[in-house]
């Protein structure tokens, strides 16, 4: 634990999923709130998305942080903030891009008592 969800819109065609991911991971390791061997990261991409009723799209990144039960809200505000700090900086584009991101954290509690895991 934590699990993190990375979601994105396909119009990011420059984004760069594994540097995503890294940056994300060492946002996370940098918190000294979780084991390196703990963080599970995946990503995907929305083929179909609509932000309003626009035609021309923004593009958006959108990021899921799941953790066990019993973090403090600081703790839960420092990794949130850590996390939309490394969005902002971009640096996991190809290439420079115009157009805006939206981009956004959400942290969300799981129940210490219904998460499950076996390491076999």
């Amino acid at each position: 634990m934590p699990h993190l969800i990375a979601h994105y819109s396909a119009n990011l065609i420059e984004l760069d999923q594994h540097a995503l991911l890294k940056v994300v991971n060492t946002a996370l390791i940098e918190t000294d709130l979780f084991s390196v061997s703990d963080i599970k990261s995946r990503i995907f991409k929305d083929d179909v998305f609509l932000i309003g009723l626009e035609e021309n799209q923004e593009a958006y990144i959108h990021l899921k942080l799941y953790l066990l039960s019993g973090r403090t809200e600081a703790q839960k505000q420092v990794v949130g903030e850590a996390l939309l700090g490394v969005l902002e900086q971009k640096n996991y584009m190809k290439a420079k891009i115009e157009n805006s991101i939206q981009v956004c954290v959400e942290v969300i509690d799981m129940p210490r008592e219904f998460y499950f895991k076996s390491d076999n």
